[in-house]
């Protein structure tokens, strides 16, 4: 179904951007220039005059006022290339503008980058926006309905985040958006505004997470994956700083390069929270989903265990889960599940994975005719294959065999 509509939405874009640019150049071959930012009740239609250095690229119709006393002045296209109109404003001074006709006729204007229609581009473009994020939205809430929680979902849930955040920033602005580059400009301070907004809160979240990763390492032992928070806090602090120093650091090359690379910096940040705040919600909903009961089996994923061979905190919290599950499900249907600890032994362990965990389940007061031990694994993709063929040879039947997992 997730392919499906990402295809069905991957269509209609296509064919919306096919239908932007097609009308852009079939309705562009004439273009209103308007001064938005000039509004003089004093000025009438003789005070503007306007000369062009060119009189092959565009052709004048008229210079006027319209009902609110903005300067306007209507052109049409007569072959592609660049032109710099002037306008003689009496008692104000002179303005000028780049205009530029393409290969199809189309009048933009290079300072505004409007061009005739632009109004219903901005539309097409949040409308294109609004489709992704309802369509990430829903597929998100699909996953959540069918307890599909995975890295689909965590992108489901960013993209809709990230989405959301960008109709917010145009839709506040549209009433200053009188011309396209301004419109363009809030979609792409969207990214900065959302880096700046959301520091102190990922200063506040990278530090709870390394305070929980010198916790992992004080209890658990030296391992990369506990090193992993810290070093995204020291990433997250690093790119913040990058993101933020980025406009001086570039400045040497140029103003709009230097822009042009504080931009990108914000939007990768601004798109890794949305994403990193996409990881944090599905975790805390999958841990409110509890599966159903009736289960014959509870597979429990290892861990490392300590030098003496006992459980770590963490495989001791997953082997207490699946205890608590499989007590849960006796009593409401009266049926026993057995337990499969999942994990081989590491070359710095005394005694394999599974087997520290079917000594704590004996200690709890489990018979070791309800355990299967699965010894062989050495990472998540074996824990579940091997328990698979464990539980095929300990029941008898390759298929119709309930299990749950118990993991962190």
């Amino acid at each position: 179904m997730f392919k499906k509509r990402m295809i069905a939405l991957a269509v209609v874009l296509v064919l919306m951007a096919i239908g932007a640019v097609t009308y852009v150049a079939v309705d562009g071959s004439t273009y209103t220039d308007r001064l938005f930012w000039l509004e003089n009740n004093y000025l009438t239609d003789d005070d503007v005059t306007v000369t062009l250095d060119k009189d092959d690229i565009v052709q004048l119709e008229k210079c006027y006022l319209d009902s609110n006393h903005i300067v306007c002045a209507d052109y049409r296209s007569l072959k592609p290339g660049h032109v710099k109109a002037t306008y003689n404003l009496k008692n104000i001074g002179i303005v000028e503008c780049e205009l530029y006709v393409n290969e199809f006729g189309t009048i933009f204007n290079m300072d505004t980058l409007n061009f005739d229609g632009y109004v219903y581009i901005e539309l097409l473009i949040v409308i294109g926006i609004a489709l992704i994020m309802i369509v990430m939205l829903i597929s998100f809430i699909e996953c959540y309905i069918k307890a599909l929680f995975s890295y689909s979902m965590v992108g489901f849930g960013g993209l809709a985040m990230f989405c959301a955040a960008m109709i917010t920033v145009v839709v506040y602005g549209m009433q200053w958006m009188n011309y396209f580059g301004r419109f363009l400009n809030h979609l792409m301070i969207t990214g900065y505004l959302l880096a700046i907004v959301s520091t102190p809160i990922m200063l506040v979240l990278c530090f709870a997470i390394s305070i929980s990763n010198i916790w992992l390492l004080r209890h658990e032992g030296f391992r990369p994956q506990n090193m992993l928070g810290i070093a995204l806090g020291v990433l997250w602090i690093g790119g913040i700083f990058l993101t933020l120093q980025s406009y001086y650091l570039f400045r040497e090359f140029s103003e709009s390069v230097s822009a042009r690379v504080s931009y990108c910096l914000a939007y990768i940040m601004s798109f890794m929270l949305c994403m990193l705040l996409s990881t944090i919600v599905c975790a805390f909903l999958s841990t409110k989903r509890k599966p159903d009961f009736g289960r014959d089996y509870i597979i429990i994923l290892g861990c490392g265990i300590r030098p003496d061979g006992s459980l770590t905190p963490i495989l001791k919290g997953r082997t207490d889960a699946a205890i608590k599950f499989e007590k849960e499900q006796y009593i409401a249907t009266g049926k026993h599940a057995k337990f499969v600890p999942s994990g081989g032994q590491g070359a710095d362990e005394v005694i394999s994975e599974s087997e520290a965990m079917a000594r704590y389940l004996m200690e709890q007061g489990y018979p070791e005719e309800q355990i299967v031990k699965e010894d062989k694994s050495v990472n998540t993709f074996q824990n579940i294959k091997f328990s698979r063929d464990k539980i095929a040879a300990d029941s008898g039947a390759s298929e119709g065999v309930r299990a749950a997992f118990a993991t962190t």
